[in-house]
Formats: C-alpha cells, structure tokens, sequence
C-alpha cells in the first residue's frame, strides 16, 4: 500500500500545471482564428479587387472556337459542264463524357437511326472505351439530311459539324486528270491538287460558350467569315474525254495490254482537250485512291517513242534546203552498220523519196538523212521540240522526258535517236510536237485551263512551208502502203504517224515487249485536233504494231469527236476497199 502511494506521488509531480494546458487550447484557437480569417480575407480579395480575372479567367474556361470549311470551288470542263463539285455533307460527333450522363434510353434511339450505323452494344462498348473523350467522330461524310434526323434527337453529348467533300460525275473517265481531295477537301491529287489555292477558298472561324459540362449555349462571334473557293474552268471537253476514255478501255482490254493512254490537243490554242489512261480508278471512292490506276500516265509516263518522232529529223532536213519530199535515198540492203552496230529496216524498201521514209517508216532512210545533215541542227530541232522539258508546269509529276547532251552522243546513239530511240517523251509531250506541225509550224504553250493562251507567245518550231510538207508527207501514211490506214474514219481526211518500239529493260531491249503509238492530226489538210495514242505492251504478234493497236483507238476518237464539234466532212467519197479484207489488211500494215 505504500508502494501505491508513492507512485501516485511522483505521477502528480510529472503532470504539468493546469495553466500550462490554457495556454496551449489558446495558442491552438488563436491559429484556427487566424486561418478563418485569412481565408475570408483572401475571398473579399478576390471578389472584391481581383473581380476581373476572375470574369476572364472564367470566359477564357468557356469560351472555344470552331472552324468552319469553306465550300470548294467548283471545276467546269470548256463548255460549263462540271467535273468537280463540293458538296455539303456533315460529321456527327459524339461527346462520350456528357452522353455517358445521358439516360440509356438515348443511347438506343442513336442505335435505330441509319446515319449512326452503329447497335446499341456497340455505342455502350464505345461509351465504355472513350469515357472521358470530348470529341469523338462517329461518322464523315453523313448527307445533309440524314445528319439532320440525328440532330432532330436533341440529346446532349451528340451534336452535327458541317463540312463539305467532293464529288466526281464523270467518276474513272476524268479521275486522273481531275485529281482529287481529302478529308479536309483539300487537294491532294491532278488538277485538283495543282490549282487547290484557287479552289480551296477561305476557312471561317467562329467564338462559342459553353457550358461547365460542354453544352453550346450561344455563338458570340464570327471571327472569320467563310470564303467561297474560286470556280475553275478547264480547257478540257468532257465528251473527248469520255470518247477517249471508251476506245482506250476497249482496245486495252482486247489487246490485254498492260495500260494505254490518249491525249487530245487544240492545236491553235495548245489547249489540252483529253487526257485519259486505262487502267483507272473510281475518285469517289476513298478506298480506290491507291495503287497505279491513279496516275494520269499519258502525262506522267515517259518512254522512246520510236518512229513517232521521225518528222522532226525529215523537218530539219527539209528546213536545210538539202532536201524536198520528193529528194530519193538508197536504204538498200535494208541495213547497213555504224561500226559495229547495225541500223536495219523490217524490209529491203530500195530507194525511197523522203515522203516514201515516213511512210514506210524507215529506219534506214532517216537515219541517213540525219547522217548527212549537220548533227547540231538536227539536235536543235528536239530541243525546240521540247523534249527533255517539263510541257506544262501545271500538273504534279509530269514526266520532262530525256534528251542527253549533244556533246554525249555518239554516232550511233544519234543515229538511233533520229528515229526515236536514245530519248524519252510523255505522250503529252509528243502530242505537242504534232500540234507544232498541225499549227503552221508554231507550237502553242500547252493549257489546262480554257483559253488562257490566247496571247500566249508561240515558238516557231519550223517555217509554215515546212509544216504544210510534213502534213501532206504524213496523210501518205493513211494511204495505201502506209502502216495507219486503221486511222482512216469516214468522212475526213486523216494525217499521222505510226510508232512501233521495243520497251527497255533494266539490261537493254525487253523481247516481245512494245510500246505501240500512232499520233495524228484531223481533219487533212486543216486540223483542228491532234490526238495522240500509246497502247502499253499489247500482247498478241500483230497488236505489237502502233498501225493495228492504236490506230484504231485514234480512228474511234477522231470520228466521236468531229461529230461533237460539229465539223464538216472534208471527203466525198469513202474508199471502202481498203477495209474489205481485214486479213490481208492486217497484213499489209505488218509489213508496211
């Protein structure tokens, strides 16, 4: 018991003093004190001198701002037709975090409406998947009025965004040459993608408030007005174009060629009228943007245009004075070497007047005349051509072509680049060298745009005299013993140029393997188109030759196509024999 005692004695001397405990209950409610009261002084602070940040602070957390596209301009062929319209269409977009909030009995009216295209499960998964995203597109392109019946819903967390895609007619016939747009109606490709600044127009922009859970309540301002894109008329004629487009497609699928490509030219103007290939894809389908049937090959392509080109060495040949169409050359035994390399003809021709040359197509003949003429003035001639020059400058990716410096050519290699090997062209490009002859001698600036050359400065690629001798030079060619009477159409005087040249490998000269090309000029003697054809490696023994593939697509075109314009018939009288016997015609043009 005094144990007990003594320790409750010393526990009463450890414990402090009744007074020291006050004093700690005061210092502790002083600092509760002073916390409430600079708590409320920071209030009256901020509500009272820092009012105004807190307005804008509070404007600047509800304030956003949308952009609103501007509709594209429209692109019209030469006669007010369009081949390029942007047309209004609409986002629906769905706002995961304020629908979640939303009754699920929303979410199964979005599930019955087509424009949405999505169940009831899969707006749930999506809902669980993206809880928190703000901005979530559920659909593009939607048309105007099915956007609307998803609007008409008026359940918060789905509201429309307005925008505008394009939209092709003329669909594959003009896809490659029109181009085509993205997502955002911005260019990408063709045309569309050449003049997108002009097109595109101006984007607007507008001030929104919002909500604390994202509502919109009111548009405060627009900050930009939107723009409407310029419209764009092109020199192109819709129906040559689709004229072109079902020759190429036909001959190529007969011939099972690889591809084919056709360009029309107004050779007074330097207007492009048509320019297709086959294969081609669909512009109004997203997923057939892809793969090689979107390239515009007749202006992206190049390749040796073989015999094609023959009529610029006989016009420097007859701009030297040193030679007439009616001047003869011996091309007996139908070769002969340069070296140790041989030039040769498909035949012994003999001897040949110049005009005989281009219409036998011999190697041998022009390459002799080359030979004898100074080779610089010869290779000006090329250069005036424009070959190994961008054509136009409009167009993405048009090929320039080659044409290897004088000071590289040997004499062989001259010699073969007289009748088309050695060099490269774009079929556009030699279209534009016949254009030259077709127009006296000057070669327009080409154009995709309608009569922007009217005070366009031409170059004079040969005298007038020269050109009208190399027209009538080249109507021989449709005749009897030329290799292009498949271009003959009833009614019209024809002239042109066949070209039949082997396609090159990556170690030489693939076998069996051609490109097929006829170039002409219609109606003889006054053209008023040129119209250039390139069948890619047609398979069949015959088919290798330009005179029986693409004459025939050149003779389809050029007769549609007079029809359209509405020119008159230059012939009387159609000499039906020389398509009686197609086999013996077929053969004729072989051995031509």
């Amino acid at each position: 018991m005094c144990d007990n005692l003594s320790k409750q004695a010393t526990m009463l001397k450890q414990a402090p003093p009744r007074s020291f405990l006050k004093g700690r209950y005061i210092v502790v409610i002083a600092i509760l004190m002073l916390i409430g009261l600079i708590m409320t002084g920071r209030v009256l602070y901020l509500d009272t001198l820092r009012q105004p940040f807190l307005l804008g602070k509070n404007t600047y957390e509800s304030v956003h701002y949308r952009d609103v596209s501007a509709h594209r301009g429209v692109i019209f062929d030469r006669n007010g037709i369009p081949l390029a319209i942007s047309a209004p269409v609409d986002n629906i977009i769905f706002d995961p975090k304020l629908l979640r909030q939303q009754p699920p009995a929303d979410w199964q009216k979005l599930a019955n409406i087509t424009a949405i295209g999505m169940s009831d499960d899969e707006i749930q998964a999506l809902l669980k998947t993206h809880p928190n995203n703000r901005y979530y597109i559920v659909q593009r392109n939607v048309p105007p009025q099915q956007a609307d019946a998803v609007q008409a819903l008026n359940i918060n967390g789905v509201y429309i965004e307005h925008n505008s895609q394009s939209y092709y007619p003329f669909g594959a016939a003009a896809a490659q040459l029109v181009g085509f747009t993205n997502l955002q109606d911005v260019g990408q490709d063709g045309l569309e993608l050449s003049y997108n600044n002009q097109l595109q127009g101006l984007s607007g922009r507008y001030e929104i408030t919002t909500s604390a859970i994202g509502q919109l309540l009111h548009i405060d301002q627009w900050l930009q007005h939107p723009h409407l894109g310029r419209n764009l008329t092109l020199s192109i004629d819709s129906r040559i174009q689709f004229y072109a487009y079902q020759a190429l497609k036909y001959q190529v699928t007969e011939t099972k060629a690889k591809s084919g490509s056709v360009v029309v030219l107004d050779p007074k103007t330097g207007e492009v009228l048509a320019a297709v290939s086959y294969p081609s894809f669909n512009p109004n389908s997203f997923d057939d943007r892809c793969g090689p049937g979107v390239r515009d090959r007749a202006l992206t392509d190049q390749f040796e245009p073989g015999s094609t080109v023959k009529v610029l060495t006989l016009a420097a040949a007859l701009t030297s004075g040193k030679y007439t169409p009616e001047t003869e050359v011996d091309t007996s035994p139908g070769y002969y070497f340069i070296g140790r390399n041989r030039v040769r003809d498909d035949a012994n021709y003999g001897t040949l007047t110049l005009t005989g040359i281009l219409t036998k197509s011999s190697n041998v003949g022009v390459s002799k005349v080359a030979l004898s003429l100074p080779a610089k003035s010869v290779y000006d001639m090329f250069v005036k051509a424009g070959v190994g020059q961008s054509p136009t400058g409009h167009f993405p990716g048009e090929a320039s072509g080659v044409l290897h410096p004088f000071d590289h050519l040997g004499k062989f290699t001259f010699a073969t680049m007289t009748f088309g090997y050695a060099i490269s062209m774009s079929l556009l490009q030699l279209a534009h060298v016949y254009a030259g002859i077709a127009n006296n001698g000057l070669m327009m600036p080409l154009s995709f745009i309608k009569a922007q050359n009217t005070h366009a400065k031409a170059v004079r690629l040969m005298s007038p005299e020269v050109a009208q001798q190399l027209l009538a030079m080249l109507h021989t060619v449709v005749g009897p013993g030329g290799t292009g009477l498949l271009a003959n159409i009833p009614g019209y005087g024809v002239a042109g140029k066949t070209g039949t040249a082997h396609q090159v490998g990556p170690h030489g000269f693939y076998k069996n393997h051609y490109n097929a090309v006829f170039v002409g000029v219609v109606p003889y003697p006054d053209p008023r188109l040129v119209i250039a054809v390139r069948i890619n490696d047609p398979k069949g023994h015959f088919n290798s030759f330009g005179g029986i593939s693409a004459a025939p697509v050149f003779a389809s075109v050029a007769a549609r196509s007079m029809q359209a314009l509405g020119v008159a018939p230059t012939k009387s009288v159609i000499d039906y024999k020389l398509f009686k016997n197609q086999a013996e015609l077929l053969r004729a043009i072989a051995q031509a």
